[in-house]
């Protein structure tokens, strides 16, 4: 999979399905003994993850912005939502730090449990955000 693969994907569902994919191999890459070669595994895929960010942003843009069939349905989840939607940039933004402070480091070894315990919240947040976004969008699904 490169950038080309990532910009052809068309839709929110593809891109999750994709995203939840890289994450299983995240979470597999995790429980394994932290060396070189692993470090190599976790950076492509963490280099993936985070080049599937823009594309996701656009996406939700072409649909009307994050959320928008809540929003349009609900007008009085706003708050919600855009709280949902500054979390979700909060995890991009961490994503990208870990991934940089991955890339940065002479020895993998010294920081590899530290970093990779983060990675472990990182993915546990997302799950997280994830399933408040499932939630809404049901409720939404429900209400109408």
């Amino acid at each position: 999979m490169n950038k080309e693969r990532i910009s052809q994907i068309s839709s929110l569902t593809e891109c999750n399905e994709f995203q939840y994919l890289l994450l299983g191999d995240l979470r597999d890459l995790l429980s394994e003994t932290q060396d070189e070669t692993n470090r190599k595994w976790l950076l492509a895929i963490l280099d993936f993850l985070v080049d599937l960010m823009p594309r996701e942003r656009r996406l939700h843009d072409d649909a009307g912005g994050y959320l928008a069939d809540v929003l349009e349905q609900s007008p009085q989840h706003n708050r919600l939502v855009m709280s949902l939607h500054l979390r979700k940039l909060q995890l991009n933004y961490m994503l990208r730090d870990l991934r940089d402070r991955i890339v940065g480091q002479k020895s993998w070894v010294a920081v590899a449990d530290q970093i990779s315990c983060e990675l472990r919240d990182w993915m546990h947040m997302l799950q997280q955000l994830s399933t408040m976004e499932a939630s809404l969008a049901r409720a939404n699904q429900r209400s109408r």
